[in-house]
This record gives C-alpha cells, sequence and structure tokens, in this order.
C-alpha cells in the first residue's frame, strides 16, 4: 500500500482528474481523506493506494504532475491493513476507554496522522513514558529540544537529533502536567495547522484521565529503567 498526499485546486472536477491521472497507471483507489484547505483556492488531500506489481512510484507521481495545478508533497508506503481512520471513531474508543485514554490515542496516532511512531514524554523524568512500537529512546537534550513545552508546535529536526534516524518531522502537544504527545514522521512531510489542531483537540478529550501528572493504565510500550 502507498499513501499519496496531493494539493489540488479547489474546484470542480479537480479530484476526478487526479482519481482518473492515478487509475490511467495501474493504482487502484483504497480510500480518499481531506486533510485541509491549503488556501481558498487549493485543498489537500490523503490517497490510499495500491500499485499494481509492474507500475513504479515514480510513474504515479509524473501522471500527477501532468494536471494543471496540482503538486505531490508526499508518497510513501503505507501498512498494509492501515485504513484512515477518522477522528469521530478515535473519539468515541476514547470515551469508551476513560481509564487508559491516553494511551488509546497513543496507540492510534501513527494509523490517523501517518506517523512512524509516537511517545508520551515525561518532562520533569526526561524520558519516555511510553510509546508506539518503534518509539527510539530520549536523553535529556533531545527532550530539551522539545520546547515550548506548554504550547502545541510542530518542529522539523536534523539528523543530528536523532543520529541514524534520518530528518524527523514532529508534532509535539502538551498532554498534562510536565506531559508531552509527540508523533514523528522520518523524512517528513511536516504536520500541518490542521493535523496540529485535529491532534490537540483529540488530546484535550483524553486529559480526565491525566491526574497530577500521572498517567492511567499500563504503558503501550514501556521504557527500559
Amino acid at each position: 500500500m502507498f499513501l499519496l498526499r496531493i494539493q489540488m485546486p479547489d474546484r470542480s472536477g479537480a479530484l476526478g482528474q487526479v482519481a482518473t491521472a492515478i487509475g490511467s497507471v495501474g493504482a487502484d483507489i483504497h480510500l480518499i481523506e481531506v486533510v485541509d484547505k491549503a488556501s481558498s483556492q487549493t485543498v489537500i488531500d490523503d490517497f490510499l493506494l495500491q500499485l499494481s506489481s509492474d507500475t513504479l512510484p515514480e510513474d504515479l507521481v509524473s501522471a500527477c504532475l501532468q494536471l494543471e495545478g496540482v503538486q505531490v508533497l508526499w508518497l510513501s508506503r503505507y501498512p498494509d491493513g492501515y485504513g484512515i481512520e477518522s477522528d469521530v471513531a478515535i473519539a468515541s474508543e476514547i470515551g469508551d476507554n476513560r481509564d487508559r485514554a491516553l494511551e488509546v490515542l497513543l496507540e492510534r496516532v501513527p494509523q490517523v496522522f501517518h506517523a512512524q511512531w509516537a511517545a508520551v514524554v515525561g518532562v520533569q523524568e526526561q524520558k519516555i513514558l511510553m510509546g508506539t512500537e518503534n518509539a527510539p529512546q530520549l536523553g535529556a537534550d533531545q527532550i530539551a529540544a522539545l520546547e515550548p513545552f506548554t504550547t502545541e508546535h510542530f518542529s522539523e529536526m536534523s539528523e543530528a537529533w536523532l543520529p541514524g534516524w534520518g530528518s524527523v518531522a514532529l508534532a509535539v502537544i502538551p498532554a498534562g502536567k510536565d506531559r508531552l504527545l509527540v508523533a514523528a514522521r522520518h523524512g517528513g512531510p511536516d504536520f500541518l495547522e490542521s493535523e496540529l489542531y485535529r491532534l490537540h483537540h483529540l488530546v484535550r478529550l483524553t486529559r480526565g484521565s491525566v491526574a497530577d501528572g500521572g498517567l492511567a493504565g499500563p504503558p503501550t510500550h514501556p521504557a527500559d529503567e
């Protein structure tokens, strides 16, 4: 599976033209999600698709770029079995699991926001308190680079921040007293303002499970002591 992010003109027929271009190279679209309205004249959509065995990713990009006003912002492999899950579904799951709401959100962040990993960081403890499968260990200097700790923001980290992992696009969201929820994309793309807002909103829904700086429920992947 592949995830394709496209910026296109916000006009009638543009989505159909993109879908036709994708189909012309033998790609099968599974899902389409509107990610952002980049301006009054453009929108950004994500396409979850399958390429035929004889189609190269470069063929897909070339077909899309032949359309006037269309830009390919990102194309990457995407885990089989992952869909594009709605924020409404995640909010419902959080509501059904109040005792482990932050953990539930953490588990869903890579799928919902197309990230390689996510983690809850303890600012005072200076370590990852719980993280998804691919989350690395972070030291004090790496956590300090996540500032400001009290405001949601996105950052673009160079390879020096996490040696061996390449550049990393981060979304950083306060998640309770001295807690941060961090989502990471290796090699990009950068998080959009709309994605940051969505993630901030979902974190707010979990706040009932964050009391006095504590975390409810067992960690998904506990940090090594």
